[in-house]
């Protein structure tokens, strides 16, 4: 699309995102249910058992319209502790309108406290969320003088991997059928290559899905986090559903195993050399791969967002776009001041990478970290930075925050944007 109406677009995102609902009330709201069980507790004080069960029968969190709010459901949040359980706090992103700012201590500023039922070993936390919202959660359980952090017992639907986190998901939510898992027979087992890097001073670990029946040349995902999205949100077999649904051409994928924290001493010029100069032929030479710079996609979350971004701008000659999910662009070197990526740009090159950039509408949380320069903020300013210099550019907000809920509808959303037929 022409500068003038990309422009446009970024600015009309802007503002929809400045006019959007916030994400939970700042005053707690109350659960008819859990009302209902505090007087069945009264008059019967020994029917604990039959509160649990009558409050997580069939599953929690329990969800119910909001009388005040037809956009906004009540969502009512348990644990069933014991008389040993001293307090129970929920984490999740969700929590932001009701976080004490700035955050300084993650665990009392942002995390909220629940309230045992009066009679019962029963915690409960009622908020008001709007209905297009998805996000991970878990319980922080206080008991025996340690704290322990717990997934929702009472819900089957969580992400994978070890201790994976459980997921809310209310009814007006991206779409989920793109992130069913894949059968066992149809899931694609990596290629594991171990790469020497001298750019980044130690051995890096790639895992490597080649997608079935894909010729060499077909378009490549290279995305930072083994475990993140090989395990807790199998980015495999999210490109193989895109496919199957004709949303995008069958993708080769990479995982890098992770992002090196010494690169910001480097400003990340370091992680540019080895995608460029050292990954990108090992795939050739041991994968028979064979990437177009055109169709060749970096990608990543939070500061591998940020690091992906900077590679694609130094080195264009091998990237051709990159999907930036909550970029920490609020970033700077030591003695720099915030949001230093922007002010690096200069006239977009030909040809130049195309930059889907993506961040959560809740993520409007003040740090130590970012200074007061949201996530929100700072990648509305980087996109409309990329603009102005030429590049061809988009913020999408999606409705969630900082956790791989909202990353990985937002990377499908990308992957369309940018391979997909209307794409560029």
């Amino acid at each position: 699309m022409g500068v003038q109406i990309r422009r446009l677009a970024i600015a009309m995102i802007m503002l929809s995102g400045l006019a959007g609902p916030c994400l939970a009330q700042a005053v707690p709201v109350t659960s008819s249910a859990v009302r209902a069980l505090e007087d069945m507790l009264r008059e019967r004080p020994h029917a604990r058992d039959e509160a649990w069960r009558s409050l997580s029968d069939p599953r929690l969190p329990r969800i119910a319209p909001d009388p005040d709010r037809p956009d906004h459901a009540r969502v009512t949040f348990a644990w069933r502790g014991g008389p040993e359980t001293q307090s129970v706090r929920l984490d999740s992103v969700i929590n932001v309108d009701r976080a004490r700012q700035p955050v300084t201590d993650y665990r009392e500023d942002f995390t909220l406290p629940m309230t045992r039922m009066e009679g019962a070993d029963i915690w409960t936390l009622t908020l008001s969320v709007p209905r297009d919202v998805q996000a991970v959660y878990s319980f922080l359980v206080e008991e025996g003088g340690g704290e322990q952090r717990w997934s929702d017992p009472a819900n089957p639907v969580r992400l994978g991997g070890r201790d994976g986190e459980s997921l809310l998901r209310l009814d007006r939510a991206p779409r989920a059928d793109i992130h069913r898992p894949l059968a066992f027979d149809a899931a694609i087992a990596p290629q594991q290559l171990r790469v020497q890097s001298e750019a980044l001073g130690r051995t890096a670990r790639l895992d490597v899905y080649r997608a079935p029946d894909a010729a060499p040349d077909a378009p490549l995902l290279i995305l930072y986090d083994a475990f993140l999205w090989g395990q807790r949100a199998p980015a495999s077999d999210l490109l193989v559903r895109l496919a199957e649904a004709g949303e995008i051409p069958a993708t080769h994928l990479v995982l890098i195993d992770q992002l090196d924290a010494a690169s910001a001493d480097q400003a990340y010029a370091d992680q540019a050399a080895f995608i460029a100069d050292e990954l990108l032929p090992v795939l050739r030479d041991q994968a028979g791969l064979a990437p177009q710079r055109e169709t060749t996609l970096l990608a990543g979350a939070s500061r591998r967002g940020l690091s992906a971004s900077l590679t694609a701008l130094s080195r264009p000659d091998v990237i051709g776009g990159v999907i930036s999910l909550s970029g920490s662009f609020y970033w700077a070197p030591e003695g720099e001041a915030p949001e230093w990526a922007a002010r690096q740009l200069s006239q977009a090159p030909v040809p130049a990478p195309v930059f889907h950039l993506a961040a959560g509408r809740l993520e409007t949380v003040v740090t130590v970290t970012n200074r007061g320069h949201v996530m929100l903020d700072t990648n509305r300013a980087m996109a409309a930075a990329l603009d102005a210099n030429g590049y061809q550019a988009e913020l999408a907000v999606y409705p969630g925050g900082h956790d791989i809920a909202g990353w990985r509808s937002a990377l499908a959303e990308g992957l369309v944007a940018l391979l997909g037929p209307d794409g560029d």
